[in-house]
């Protein structure tokens, strides 16, 4: 297997019809070394090695862009974000958008603080805070086009989280592993609480072997003022 990042990645986008320029192969595999040598201090990710990394990371995210037809300058804020993942590799491919990345773990933000400067990425900003608190925020209460998010939570729990910072209009797309049907049957009471509607569930699979699924969920009328509640909260009493 080859062991060099950027060409395993070149060959992975090749596969998934993602094409990649000269200067983002670059600036993906500057974000995997810093994320390696940050990872030795602070936990950020046990995917490193180049084939996983490049298609359970870049690609994983890249599979996003490919399936939403996502204007340009477009607002996104990726919640729980982790390492900056998928909120840094959308930037790299998608610089036009603006990112807030959403994370309460104090040194993943300390990392993901660095690694913005350090690559001199524009019209991009870090927030160490918990989802449910930055919610209430009118700087980020339904004032994005797009939130993502990639953790592991129930829908329903991720929905009250999540929707409050989708603008009337925008989306909420949460990235899931196969078959999320049980959680989506179990989070249509949620939607409707929260302004959000099911719009479209779309599978793909990564190398032949990893089935994921994009739920998409339109944002039909503002969230109620009393979501999302308390920290924790949404997690141990879903609605």
């Amino acid at each position: 297997m080859n062991s060099n990042f950027k060409e395993v990645l070149k060959e992975e986008a090749k596969k998934n019809n993602i094409v990649i320029s000269a200067d983002q192969l670059e600036q993906f595999d500057v974000f995997r070394d810093n994320l390696i040598d940050w990872n030795s201090k602070v936990n950020l990710t046990r995917i490193v090695e180049p084939y996983d990394f490049a298609k359970k990371h870049v690609i994983d995210s890249l599979m996003l862009l490919k399936h939403l037809n996502i204007k340009p300058d477009a607002k996104l804020i990726d919640v729980g974000t982790g390492p900056g993942i998928p909120g840094l590799i959308i930037k790299i491919y998608r610089p036009d958008m603006s990112l807030s990345l959403l994370e309460s773990v104090g040194k993943k933000t300390n990392f993901l603080n660095w690694i913005v400067e350090n690559m001199n990425l524009q019209d991009v900003k870090v927030i160490n805070n918990r989802a449910e608190i930055v919610g209430h925020d009118k700087e980020h209460r339904e004032k994005y086009d797009v939130v993502v998010a990639r953790a592991v939570s129930a829908l329903n729990a991720l929905s009250e989280i999540c929707l409050p910072f989708v603008r009337h209009g925008g989306i909420f797309v949460a990235m899931k592993g196969p078959s999320p049907d049980e959680e989506i049957r179990s989070s249509q009471r949620a939607l409707g609480i929260l302004g959000g509607k099911l719009k479209t569930c779309t599978e793909y699979v990564l190398d032949g072997d990893m089935r994921r699924t994009l739920v998409i969920i339109d944002k039909i009328r503002n969230c109620p003022n009393k979501y999302p509640r308390k920290p924790g909260i949404p997690e141990k009493t879903p609605l």
